[in-house]
C-alpha cells in the first residue's frame, strides 16, 4: 500500500524508520484516518493535512499540518504551519511505537478542529478513544 516506504534506503539507519512508518500508517488506515487526511512525504517526514491538494508551501497563508518525522533522538510528531526544515513547530512531541497511534490521533484531531472548524467531527474521532 505504501510503496514510497520501499523506496527509502535499505540499511541500518533507515530499516527502523521504514518499519515504524509502515506500522503506524497501516494502523491509521485501519482506523479510517485516510478518509479525512491527505498525506505527503519527504525522506524524513510524512506530512498530514486537510488540504485538497499537495504543495502546502503554495498556499497563502500556509495551512496547518502535522509532521511525522525522525531525528537523531528518535521519532516525533509536530504541528506547524511551515516546513520544519526551516521553521520551528508550534508543538512537537517524541513518540514511540507504544504511543504513536494515540498521539497521531490526538494531533490529527487538533488539526481537524483547527483547519475545519465548521465541518462535523469525523466519525473516526467519535468512535475511538483519543
Amino acid at each position: 500500500m505504501f510503496v514510497f516506504i520501499d523506496e527509502f534506503p535499505e540499511n541500518d539507519t533507515w530499516r527502523g524508520w521504514k518499519k515504524f512508518v509502515r506500522a503506524l500508517l497501516n494502523a491509521g488506515v485501519e482506523d479510517g484516518l485516510d478518509k479525512y487526511f491527505r498525506a505527503g512525504q519527504s525522506m524524513h517526514h510524512i506530512i498530514f493535512s486537510t488540504c485538497e491538494r499537495h504543495g502546502l508551501e503554495q498556499y497563502d497563508p500556509q495551512p496547518l499540518r502535522v509532521t511525522l518525522g525522525r531525528n537523531e533522538g528518535g521519532y516525533f510528531l509536530a504541528s506547524s504551519t511551515r516546513n520544519l526544515w526551516f521553521f520551528a513547530p508550534d508543538r512537537k512531541d517524541a513518540i514511540t511505537s507504544e504511543n504513536a497511534l494515540s498521539m497521531l490521533r490526538s494531533y490529527l484531531l487538533a488539526l481537524w478542529r483547527e483547519s475545519r472548524p465548521s465541518d462535523p467531527l469525523p466519525t473516526v474521532f467519535r468512535s475511538m478513544p483519543v
